[in-house]
């Protein structure tokens, strides 16, 4: 009976296991859908902490890392999220070892299923996205942000209609945005933020395909170059559902004032920070904007007084105004905004008193008025903003002692986080009060006068990164025992004290820095040996720190980018910067890595290395002894900004391989023995600013791609051997040249008169050419030799890195005053025209009168005739006048006596006449040599007297108006002759009475004259007979 019973419940058992087995079924991967993941796997790497470690064949897959099944249903996977847990801003662990790597297998595709794809904050080298992407049709996000995904983004990517979240941030993509994109018609959310490796170029034709995405809230276009997109604000205007707008760092062109209507009013979040090509008042339509929560237009170059309308923001939590020019004192509505917690206003002019008022900002976590024009001590109101966690009040003036300041920050000064008092005139010392401050993580106390030790308190700071006491009067002992517990400081500047940093060769710090800053303070004299084992450290600055010894073998394999060595008595290998010291021999492997090189002014010997860091942006060799020709591979160099092998004994022709993409903005290569003509494809250069070839052996035409740098201010070839005509295309393609120098080459033909389209021009030296034709009159018209104000822009600029702002200034060597000078940085207030030694012929352009800016002047050595224009009296800047050798002729003019600052004044061997004119600046240029040749001039400070100053006009003016009442003196006498004779022989000759009359009255009295001469003559000869 039992075993009857046990045959009946069989059916049963079975049943239910087959039941159990679908069960556990629906809730296990799909074969074909795991085999597709692993076939992912092995095509890529997953970093050296094998972050796919869980992936493994004998698993169900939906348990893997990042692998999110269908556990109702399907089973089939519908969101795959493999993002780095770690980014690139990661400061304790290295990010790449968690990265994935390699091709993106299209075993994916098996995944049908897939909603979600997330690859985030990874690694893939420039590859480009898959075009296979765009075949998930139920796809709602996709996340490649900062995954360093390449080449152009797929227009294909527009066919995923099911997308709600696309995120492309952090790319290293080219070309331009496509507008496919535009048929996402359900997207709400779209980051393309730093998404393209070059933004010196347009990254969209257009941003029409946005108006489009008529359900987009959150829209991210930071860091994209959008200088082609005019009408992107009435685009944005369409978007009614919009959020969030992030336009930060997006040259669009201009910012319209005003809308007609003003749609997308639920605007929450707005960043139109760092496009400062707006440069204009605030535009009205943002006071529309009254739901803003977040707010930032730093650096915009807004300027004017701010619009009461701001005070009506009353949902504000976020404002940034900083790096604008708003003048005037701090706006009495700004203390309404009781519920701002984070205000900047930073460098914007402000000035006059810190109000009471501010006390109203108790919500504040950040207040910076730093840079400003405020005046006065600060406010006791400041000690209500117990929710303070950090200020910045540098650059205030507001002097007094440390202490008593620091303990006005709010009611919990001492639970602050973030201070920034640098340049303030501060007194005191760090004792009794910088040790209770626990929670500090930043402190910037430069540029103050603080006296007093190194408190050894301090090292209690246990959570500080930054520590910067440079440029202060501290002087003592700073020991290991001062940095014991800080175990997180990543940045420590004390440069420019009296400090004497004493640790131990065994030391091994707490932490791990990433700068550190000890100029001018006492290290030496052996190298400090505990830097070896800062394993993060990237900006090191040891100038003039009394170091003595050689150089340990283990500074070459620290992550240094910028290191400063300089000014002290290093030997053994050669450093990245070591400037002006005595390193001589050979120039080594360079390490990887670095972003400064700078050895120049040293006696550096042998080529140059084949192959360069690729990460270096600035690369100075200058005033060496390196020989050899330039290699190749310093066109793989797309990062470099600045490149100045100048002045060393380089041979060879320039490389042929220059790439589009570069970012090299000045390149100094002159004063070398380079030969060949210069290649077409520096013209691929277009971010190049100067150019200077100068001293060189090339030759040939100048290559018509040139052109295409049209950012060159500085176009220096001059001392080659450059020939045919100039290209006209300097004058209509290089608009922004304000230096040109083409001296000493074998240019010939005319002067093109497309040089006057070169309005920004200061310096312009066509010097010792083969030169033919007139001077363009059109000369007249170069603004930069006309107007003061176009003078007083830099001619370089800044490369920061860290510590160190490295201020890169172009130089020229000009001929002035008749001696050689080299001019750097004070070019920008230089004006020349240096016409000389070539065969032009004509006269003076009166027009060159215009150019009252104009300090040098030489158009000696030519064939120039006829007079000098009286309007060069005008050029009242003019400090070097050179006409020798040339044709010229009449009378010195009067005006030139005008010419204040003129102390060099050449007129010798020319034709001119006349006394020499006088004046206050022209009687002190005494000396006779600058009329020699001149025979016809005469008076001081020639020894030839002057006779008859009626005779001998002294101004062109006046000898011209002698000369032409001369000529119609002669002219009228002629004319009366005429008409008389003719007046009285036509009546005699047609009159036939008046005829006879006229000539019997002339017999008449010629015989009365006979009779009356001969009854005289007897009557003589009769009284003396």
């Amino acid at each position: 009976m039992v075993a009857h019973h046990h045959l009946l419940l069989l059916p049963l058992i079975l049943m239910l296991s087959i039941i159990a087995i679908q069960i556990l079924a629906a809730y296990a991967c799909i074969a074909v859908e795991r085999e597709a993941l692993l076939t992912f796997k092995a095509s890529i790497s997953d970093g050296i902490r094998h972050s796919l470690s869980s992936w493994d064949e004998g698993q169900d897959c939906c348990k893997w890392r990042g692998v999110v099944c269908d556990n109702t249903t399907t089973s089939n996977i519908l969101e795959l999220n493999l993002a780095n847990p770690y980014d690139s801003y990661s400061q304790q662990i290295n990010w790449t070892d968690y990265a994935l790597s390699g091709e993106i297998n299209p075993s994916l595709l098996a995944l049908n299923h897939l909603t979600r794809l997330d690859l985030s904050n990874n690694n893939f080298y420039g590859i480009s996205i898959p075009e296979f992407i765009a075949s998930f049709n139920n796809l709602t996000h996709l996340n490649l942000s900062y995954s360093y995904f390449g080449g152009r983004i797929p227009r294909q990517l527009g066919n995923l209609s099911k997308l709600r979240s696309l995120d492309l941030s952090g790319s290293v993509f080219i070309g331009t945005i496509p507008p496919h994109l535009g048929n996402l018609s359900g997207l709400r959310y779209l980051s393309l933020n730093w998404a393209f490796n070059d933004t010196s170029i347009p990254n969209a034709d257009s941003l029409e395909w946005v108006s489009q995405l008529s359900s987009l809230e959150y829209l991210d276009l930071g860091g994209i170059n959008l200088t082609n997109a005019i009408d992107w604000l009435y685009i944005i205007n369409r978007l009614q559902s919009i959020k969030v707008l992030l336009l930060s760092y997006t040259s669009v062109p201009s910012i319209p004032n005003s809308l007609s209507y003003v749609n997308f009013t639920g605007l929450t979040t707005l960043d139109l920070s760092y496009n400062w090509q707006f440069n204009t008042t605030f535009p009205s339509w943002l006071w529309n904007l009254t739901n803003l929560s977040y707010l930032n237009l730093e650096d915009c170059r807004f300027h004017r007084k701010i619009p009461n309308a701001l005070g009506n923001f009353t949902s504000l939590t976020y404002l940034d105004l900083g790096y604008n020019n708003l003048e005037g004192p701090l706006p009495s509505w700004l203390w309404n905004l009781t519920n701002l917690s984070y205000l900047n206003l930073d460098e914007c002019l402000f000035h006059g008193k810190i109000p009471n008022a501010i006390g109203n900002l108790t919500s504040l976590t950040y207040l910076n008025l730093g840079d400003n024009n405020l005046e006065g001590p600060l406010p006791r109101s400041i000690g209500k903003l117990c929710n303070l966690r950090g200020i910045d009040l540098s650059y205030l003036g507001n002097g007094g002692d440390i202490r008593e300041l620091v303990e006005m920050l709010g009611c919990k000064w001492n639970n602050m986080e973030e201070i920034i008092l640098s340049s303030n005139n501060l007194q005191g010392n760090l004792s009794n009060w910088l040790q209770q401050m626990t929670n500090l993580k930043y402190l910037d106390l430069s540029n103050n006068s603080l006296v007093g030790p190194v408190p050894l308190g301090i090292g209690s700071l246990q959570n500080l990164n930054m520590l910067d006491l440079s440029s202060n009067s501290l002087h003592g002992v700073v020991s290991e025992a001062h940095f014991a517990n800080m175990t997180k400081l990543n940045g420590l500047k004390l440069s420019s004290n009296s400090l004497i940093i004493s640790m131990g060769r065994s030391w091994i710090p707490p932490f791990q820095l990433t700068t550190l800053a000890l100029g001018s303070c006492r290290v030496g004299p052996q190298f400090p040996a505990w830097l070896r084992w800062q394993r993060q450290i990237i900006e090191v600055d040891l100038y003039n720190t009394s170091i003595t010894s050689t150089l340990p073998h283990w500074l070459w394999s620290l992550p240094i980018n910028i290191l400063n060595l300089s000014y002290n008595n290093i030997t053994g290998k050669l450093p990245a910067y070591l400037k002006s010291n005595n390193l001589e021999g050979s120039l080594p492997p360079l390490q990887v890595g670095f972003d400064l090189l700078d050895l120049s002014n040293n006696f550096i010997s042998g080529p140059l290395p084949k192959l360069l860091p690729t990460s270096i942006i600035y690369l100075s060799l200058s005033k060496n002894l390196i020989s050899g020709s330039i290699p190749s591979s310093i066109c793989e160099l797309t990062n470099m900004w600045v490149l100045d092998l100048s002045a060393n004994h380089l041979s060879g022709e320039l490389p042929r391989c220059w790439l589009q993409g570069s970012r090299l903005h000045m390149m100094d290569l002159s004063n070398n023995n380079i030969t060949g003509e210069i290649p077409p494809s520096m013209g691929s250069l277009t971010l190049l600013q100067s150019l200077e070839l100068y001293g060189n052996n090339l030759y040939g035409e100048l290559p018509s791609e040139l052109q295409h740098c049209k950012n060159l201010f500085l176009l220096d070839l001059g001392n080659n051997n450059f020939s045919r005509k100039i290209p006209i295309w300097i004058g209509e393609k290089l608009l922004n040249l304000r230096y040109l120098q083409l001296r000493s080459n074998m240019f010939d033909g005319n002067i093109p008169p497309q040089f006057a389209q070169l309005t920004f021009l200061q310096v312009l030296d066509l010097s010792n050419n083969k030169l033919s034709g007139s001077i363009p009159r059109s000369f007249g018209n170069f603004t930069g030799m006309t107007i003061y104000s176009v003078l007083n822009d830099n001619d370089g600029f800044s490369v920061e890195f860290g510590f160190d702002t490295l201020i890169y200034i172009a130089s020229l060597l000009l001929v002035m005053k008749g001696n050689t000078y080299t001019y750097s940085k004070i070019l920008n207030q230089v004006t020349t025209m240096d016409l000389s030694g070539n065969n032009l012929s004509g006269v003076i352009p009166e027009e060159i009168g215009a150019l009252r800016e104009l300090r040098n002047l030489n158009f000696s050595g030519n064939h120039l005739v006829e007079m000098i224009p009286e309007k060069i009296g005008d050029m009242l800047s003019l400090e070097s006048l050179d006409l020798s050798s040339n044709k010229l002729s009449g009378a010195i003019p009067q005006s030139l006596s005008k010419l204040t600052f003129l102390d060099h004044l050449n007129l010798s061997y020319n034709n001119l006449s006349g006394r020499i004119p006088s004046g206050s600046q022209l009687d002190r240029l005494n000396d006779p040599s600058v009329y020699i040749g001149n025979a016809y001039l005469c008076g001081p400070p020639t020894s030839k007297n002057c006779f008859g100053d009626n005779a001998v006009p002294t101004s062109t003016s006046n000898y011209a108006n002698g000369l032409e009442r001369i000529i119609w003196s002669y002219l009228g006498m002629g004319v009366g002759f005429v008409v008389g004779f003719w007046g009285v022989y036509a009546v005699l000759l047609f009159h036939g009475t008046w005829s006879c009359a006229y000539f019997r009255m002339i017999d008449n009295f010629f015989d009365n004259i006979y009779v009356t001469v001969t009854v005289s003559m007897n009557r003589l000869k009769n009284k003396y007979g």
